[in-house]
C-alpha cells in the first residue's frame, strides 16, 4: 500500500514539476554558475550551458513523457486495427501479413532504429519510426492472438449465427475486450517508449539538436561525468524513479 501511494505521490509531483517549468520557470543561461554543483538554492546544481538542472530536467521530462504516451496512443490504435484486420482477414492475405509480422518480430527495433537514422538522419521522425517498430509488432501478435480467441467465444458465434455482420461484431464484441487487454499494457508500453526515447536520444538519433530530452541531458552527463557527475546524477534518478513507478502495476490501477 505504500509503494502504491509512493509511486503515485512521485508521478503527481513530477508532472506538476513539470509543468511549472514548461510555463513559468525562464529557462534563462548563467554562463559563470556553468557546471555548478548543487545547493540548497538549486538541489540539482547547474549544466553546462548554465543553466538550472532541476529547470531543465523538469522540461525535457515533460517533452519525453508527452512524446511517449502520443506514441503509445498510435501505437495502440493501429496494433488494434492491424491485429484485428489479419485475424478477420481471408486464409492466403493472413498467412502473408503474420509472415511479414514475424520477420520484423525477428529483428532489434534498435537496429531498425539505427538504419534509419544513417538514411534520414536524426529528429522526430527518426524517433516516432523508432518507437512505433519497437511497439507495434509484438503488440500487434498479441491483439491478433486475443481477436482469434474471442472469435471462437459461444457469444460472437452466436451473434454470427443470428447474422450480425462483420463490423457490428467487432464494434460491440472485440473493440471492447481489445481495449481492456491494450489498457493493460498500458504502463509497459509507456515505459517501453520512455526507455526508447532515453536510449535514441543519448546515441544522438532521437531528439534533434537544440531539443532537450531525458536522453540528451543524460549525453550531456556523459561528457562531464568526472568533473560534474550531478549532471548524469540529477538526470538518471528521476528517469529510473519515474520508471519504476510506472512499472508499479498497483499503483496504477
Amino acid at each position: 500500500m505504500a509503494l502504491r501511494y509512493s509511486a503515485q505521490a512521485w508521478l503527481a509531483t513530477w508532472l506538476v514539476g513539470g509543468l511549472w517549468a514548461a510555463l513559468v520557470a525562464d529557462g534563462s543561461h548563467a554562463l559563470p554558475l556553468a557546471l555548478a554543483k548543487p545547493s540548497l538554492a538549486h538541489p540539482f546544481g547547474f549544466d553546462a550551458f548554465g543553466r538550472d538542472l532541476l529547470e531543465t530536467v523538469l522540461r525535457a521530462s515533460l517533452l519525453s513523457s508527452g512524446f511517449a504516451a502520443g506514441s503509445v496512443l498510435v501505437s495502440l490504435v493501429v496494433a488494434i486495427l492491424a491485429g484485428a484486420g489479419t485475424a478477420l482477414a481471408p486464409a492466403p492475405a493472413r498467412f502473408v501479413l503474420l509472415r511479414a509480422l514475424e520477420a520484423l518480430l525477428a529483428f532489434p527495433s534498435l537496429l531498425f532504429a539505427l538504419g534509419w537514422a544513417a538514411l534520414r538522419g536524426p529528429g522526430w521522425g527518426t524517433l516516432v519510426f523508432s518507437l512505433l517498430i519497437g511497439t507495434l509488432p509484438s503488440l500487434t501478435r498479441l491483439v491478433f492472438a486475443r481477436t482469434r480467441e474471442l472469435l471462437a467465444e459461444d457469444y460472437v458465434l452466436a451473434a454470427r449465427s443470428y447474422g450480425a455482420s462483420t463490423p457490428l461484431i467487432l464494434r460491440r464484441h472485440l473493440a471492447p475486450a481489445l481495449w481492456s487487454l491494450c489498457r493493460v499494457k498500458l504502463p509497459n508500453l509507456f515505459v517501453y517508449a520512455l526507455m526508447a526515447e532515453a536510449t535514441l536520444s543519448f546515441l544522438g538519433i532521437g531528439a534533434p539538436l537544440g531539443r532537450d530530452s531525458w536522453g540528451s541531458l543524460l549525453a550531456q552527463g556523459k561528457d562531464y561525468l568526472f568533473e560534474s557527475p550531478h549532471i548524469a546524477l540529477s538526470t538518471g534518478i528521476p528517469l529510473v524513479l519515474t520508471v519504476l513507478s510506472l512499472q508499479n502495476h498497483k499503483g496504477l490501477r
